[in-house]
C-alpha cells in the first residue's frame, strides 16, 4: 500500500490552469458547473488529487490531463478506468474542500 496527500489554496486555481490539468471527462464536469467559485473549487480538488496520485505512485511521467478523477452518482470522486490501468492497482481517493483550501488523499493498494 502506498499513499499520497496534497493541499492547495483554492484561490490559486485559474481557468488557464484548470483547462491544462483536467482530462476531457473532467472538463465536461467543470463546464457543467455554472458558478465560477465552484469551478475553482472543483479544479483545485482535482489538482490536489492528481498531485497526491503522483506522490503515491512515483509516476512523474504522466501528464495531469491523463489522471482523471470522475464523479460517482453521489458526487464522490471516482478514479477513471484509464487511471486504474496506469496505476496497475486499486485506487482510493478522498477530496475535501474547506473555505480557502482543497485537500486530497490517494491510496494505492
Amino acid at each position: 500500500m502506498k499513499a499520497g496527500i496534497d493541499i492547495i489554496k483554492i484561490s490559486r486555481m485559474t481557468e488557464r490552469i484548470a483547462l491544462r490539468i483536467l482530462g476531457e471527462e473532467e472538463k465536461r464536469i467543470y463546464d457543467s458547473l455554472g458558478n465560477p467559485s465552484r469551478k475553482r473549487e472543483f479544479a483545485a480538488g482535482r489538482f490536489a488529487a492528481k498531485e497526491a496520485f503522483v506522490k503515491a505512485s512515483g509516476r512523474q511521467d504522466i501528464p495531469f490531463s491523463a489522471i482523471e478523477f470522475l464523479s460517482k452518482e453521489d458526487g464522490s470522486p471516482d478514479p477513471s478506468v484509464t487511471l486504474l490501468e496506469i496505476a496497475g492497482s486499486a485506487v482510493t481517493v478522498s477530496i475535501s474542500h474547506e473555505k480557502e483550501y482543497a485537500i486530497a488523499v490517494v491510496i494505492l493498494f
